[in-house]
C-alpha cells in the first residue's frame, strides 16, 4: 500500500517517459492486487480517487500520435482496475468512456486493444457504462473496427478481434437497449463474417458464439440472426473438427433458433440435420450434447414444410436413418427414431406409406420389449404410442393397426403409473376404434381396461388423461353400438363420467358426451337409470339449455337426448314396439334392439317401472319443459324450433303417462 501511494505521488504528467514507466509499474502492482483477495477493493478504490490518477484520465483525452505508447499504458491501467466490480461505476463517473472510445479506431493495434479491454471490462454487468456507450452512438464505430480488423494479418489483430467480440458481449448481455441497437446496426452480419473468415480460431469462434447467444435472447434477435445467414455458417463449423465446447454452443444456439419455422426450413435444406445425425451417432460426445442434438432434430421435424422437405417421398436420408434407429441397441436412439417417424406421420399419405414400409410391426415389437415392469423405458413407450396414434388417424390404417396387434400390446400397459404414457395410450385407442366397430366391441369387453378407464376419468391431477379417458368412453359407446359394451361401462361406473363430460369446457367433448348418453338412453336405460340419476343428469341438461352460447347443433342433440329419455320412459305403459316408433335412432341401431333386450317383458314390467320412473320424474320436475319451450321460442335457428316442438310433445306425453 505504501509503495502504491508513493508511486502515485511521484507521477508527473509533464514527463512522458517517466509517466510511461510509472504507469507500467502501477499496472504491475494492480495486476498483483487482482491476484490477491486481501483488501483489494479498498486499495484499488484509493488508487482511482488519488489526485495523480487525474493525470491518467486527462492523458486519455490526448490525440497526439507520439503519445500512443503512453495512451496504451493508461488504457491498460483502466482495464486492470475495471476487473474489480466496485470500481466500474466510479470509472464511468470519471468520464473515461468518451475518452476511451475516441482511441478505439486507432491504427495502433496495441492502443486499440487496451482501449477495447478497458471498455469491455467497464461494461461488464454495468448498465451505467452501457448507457454511456449508447449515448456516444458508438455501436457503428465498434462494428466498423471489427470489420476493419477482420482481414488484418498484422500482429495482434487476431487478439483484437477476440477482444472486440468480448466487448460486444459485455455491452449487450442482458441489456435489451443495447441488444436492439446492435440488431439495428446489423451486428449479426459482422459476426457472421468474422466466424466465416476465422473458423480455425477457436477462441474467436467461442467469443463470437457467446455474443450471438446473448443477442438472440429476444424474438427480434432470433429473426435477425436467422436472416443473416448464420445457420449456414453453423453448418460449416459443424463440418469441421471443432472442439466439444464449440459443438455444445452451436447446438444450444440451434435449439433456440429453430423455434422459428423459417429456421426449421433452412436447417432442412442446408444439411444441418445431417450434422445433428452425425453428433447423435457418435460415441465421442457427452450425453447431454447428444440429447440436445436429438431434441433439435425432432424440433425441426415438427415444422410442416421442413418435415416435408426431409421426407422426400419416403426416401429422405433423415427418414431412412430414423427407421434404422428403431433397430438400435440404445433406447435413446430407438426413442429418437420413433419420435422422428411420428413427426413424419402427420400427413395421411405419409402414414399410409410408412405402414406399407412395415413401421407398425417394428413399433409393436418395440412396445413389447419396453415393458411393463420397473425397468420399463417410459420415454420409449411414450414415443411409440405418440407415433402409433398418428399412424392410426387415416381410416385405411386403422384395420392394419388392429390386425397387427396394437390393441393387445396397449392392454399390457394399462397399469402404467406414468400419466404421460397413459395419455398417449388413450390417444392410440381412441384413434384405433374410431369408425371401427369390431375394435370398439373388443376393447369394450376388456373389463380390466374399463375399470382403469373409469379411474382415469377421475384423475384430477392430469387434465389430459381425464379428458382423453372420457372421450374414449364416449367413443366406445358410439363405435361399438353394443348393448354389452354399454352394460360393461355401466358396471365399471362410467356413466357418471359421461354426464360430467357433458359440461366440459370443450364443445367437442360436450357433444361427444351428449351423443353417447343419447345412445345409452336409447338402448340400456333400465340399467343406466340409477347412475344417470345419481350423476344429476337432469341438472346437467338444465345447465346446458340455459347456456345461450351453445351452437344450434348442440341444442338439437340435447333435445334428442331428452327424446330418448322420454321414449324409453313411455315403455312402462306402451307395448315394446313403441320403442321402434319413438327412438329416432338410426336404422342399424334399431335393428339391434331385439338383441339388446332379450327379456323385454321382465325389463319393461319391473325395472323400467321402478328405478327409471324416478329418473323420469326428476327430469320432468326439473323445469326442463319450460326451458325447452323458451329455447324454441327465442332461438333463431329453425332446426332448433322444430326440434323443440317435437321434444315438448314427447315430454308432455311422458307427464300424462306418468
Amino acid at each position: 500500500m505504501d509503495n502504491l501511494m508513493d508511486l502515485l505521488s511521484k507521477m508527473n504528467m509533464n514527463d512522458s517517459d517517466s509517466l510511461v514507466e510509472k504507469v507500467s509499474q502501477l499496472i504491475k502492482l494492480v495486476c498483483e492486487l487482482n491476484e490477491s483477495e486481501s483488501e483489494k477493493d479498498k486499495i484499488q478504490d484509493s488508487i482511482i480517487h488519488h489526485s495523480s490518477m487525474d493525470l491518467v484520465f486527462k492523458k486519455l483525452e490526448s490525440e497526439r500520435k507520439e503519445e500512443e505508447s503512453l495512451l496504451a499504458s493508461c488504457a491498460q491501467l483502466i482495464a486492470e482496475l475495471a476487473k474489480t466490480e466496485s470500481l466500474r461505476e466510479p470509472l464511468v463517473d470519471k468520464g473515461v468512456i468518451p475518452s476511451l472510445l475516441k482511441h478505439l479506431t486507432s491504427d495502433n493495434i496495441s492502443l486499440a486493444t487496451q482501449v477495447c479491454r478497458a471498455l469491455g471490462n467497464i461494461c461488464y454487468d454495468n448498465d451505467q457504462a452501457r448507457i454511456a456507450v449508447e449515448k456516444e452512438k458508438s455501436l457503428p464505430m465498434i462494428l466498423n473496427v471489427l470489420s476493419k480488423q477482420n482481414n488484418s494479418t498484422e500482429d495482434g489483430a487476431s487478439r483484437l478481434r477476440i477482444i472486440l467480440c468480448g466487448f460486444l458481449l459485455n455491452l449487450t448481455n442482458n441489456c435489451e437497449l443495447l441488444q436492439d441497437s446492435a440488431i439495428d446496426e446489423n451486428v449479426f452480419e459482422y459476426l457472421n463474417t468474422c466466424l466465416s473468415s476465422h473458423m480455425e480460431d477457436g477462441d474467436l469462434v467461442n467469443m463470437a458464439l457467446l455474443t450471438i447467444g446473448s443477442i438472440t435472447e429476444s424474438d427480434s434477435g432470433k429473426a435477425a440472426a436467422i436472416k443473416s445467414g448464420l445457420l449456414d455458417t453453423f453448418k460449416q463449423l459443424l463440418d469441421t473438427s471443432v472442439e466439444e465446447n464449440i459443438l455444445v454452443m452451436i447446438v444450444d444456439l440451434l435449439a433456440n433458433l429453430t423455434e422459428s419455422e423459417t429456421a426449421k426450413d433452412i436447417a432442412a435444406e442446408n444439411g444441418l440435420c445431417q450434422c445433428l445425425v452425425n453428433i447423435v451417432n457418435s460415441d465421442a460426445h457427452d450425453a447431454e450434447l447428444v440429447k440436445t442434438a436429438s431434441d433439435v432434430l425432432v424440433s425441426i421435424l415438427v415444422g410442416d414444410n421442413s418435415m416435408e422437405k426431409l421426407y422426400m417421398g419416403g426416401t429422405g436420408p433423415i427418414l431412412l436413418q430414423s427407421i434404422a434407429w428403431l433397430s438400435s441397441e440404445k433406447d435413446t436412439l430407438k426413442a429418437l427414431g420413433t419420435l422422428a417417424i411420428g413427426n413424419f406421420a402427420r400427413r395421411d399419405t405419409y402414414c399410409l406409406q410408412l405402414v406399407e414400409m412395415g413401421i407398425i410391426e417394428q413399433l409393436v415389437t418395440l412396445l413389447k420389449s419396453s415393458g411393463p415392469g420397473p425397468d420399463s423405458s417410459f420415454t420409449l413407450q411414450h414415443a411409440v404410442l405418440s407415433t402409433l396414434r398418428n399412424l392410426a388417424i387415416p381410416v385405411d390404417n386403422k384395420s392394419r393397426l388392429f390386425e397387427a396387434g396394437v390393441l393387445e400390446v396397449c392392454m399390457s400397459l394399462i397399469h402404467s403409473e406414468v400419466m404421460a404414457v397413459v395419455f398417449k395410450l388413450l390417444g392410440v385407442l381412441r384413434m384405433l376404434i374410431e369408425g371401427q366397430e369390431a375394435a370398439a366391441i373388443k376393447l369394450g369387453q376388456e373389463r380390466a381396461f374399463l375399470d382403469c378407464l373409469s379411474d382415469w376419468c377421475g384423475v384430477e391431477a392430469h387434465a389430459g388423461v381425464k379428458g382423453e379417458a372420457t372421450r374414449v368412453m364416449a367413443s366406445l359407446v358410439k363405435n361399438s353400438r353394443s348393448s354389452a359394451v354399454i352394460q360393461n361401462l355401466i358396471r365399471a361406473e362410467g356413466i357418471g363420467h359421461l354426464v360430467s363430460m357433458a359440461t366440459s369446457e370443450h364443445l367437442v367433448m360436450q357433444n361427444e358426451a351428449i351423443l353417447a348418453l343419447t345412445m345409452i338412453a336409447s338402448t340400456a336405460l333400465a340399467e343406466a337409470a340409477i347412475p344417470l340419476k345419481e350423476a344429476n343428469l337432469a341438472e346437467t341438461i338444465v345447465t346446458l339449455l340455459k347456456d345461450e352460447k351453445l351452437p344450434a347443433e348442440m341444442v338439437c342433440n340435447i333435445f334428442s337426448l331428452l327424446k330418448s329419455l322420454s321414449n324409453a320412459a313411455s315403455l312402462s305403459v306402451h307395448p315394446p314396439c313403441a320403442l321402434l316408433a319413438c327412438t329416432g335412432l338410426m336404422p342399424d341401431v334399431r335393428s339391434r334392439l331385439p338383441f339388446f333386450f332379450p327379456s323385454l317383458p321382465l325389463v319393461f314390467g319391473l325395472r323400467l317401472r321402478g328405478h327409471h320412473g324416478n329418473l323420469q320424474e326428476e327430469i320432468l320436475t326439473s323445469g326442463v319443459i319450460d326451458l325447452v319451450r323458451s329455447v324454441g321460442e327465442r332461438h333463431a335457428d329453425q332446426r332448433v324450433k322444430d326440434a323443440a316442438v317435437s321434444t315438448l310433445h314427447l315430454l308432455e306425453e311422458s307427464m300424462i303417462c306418468s
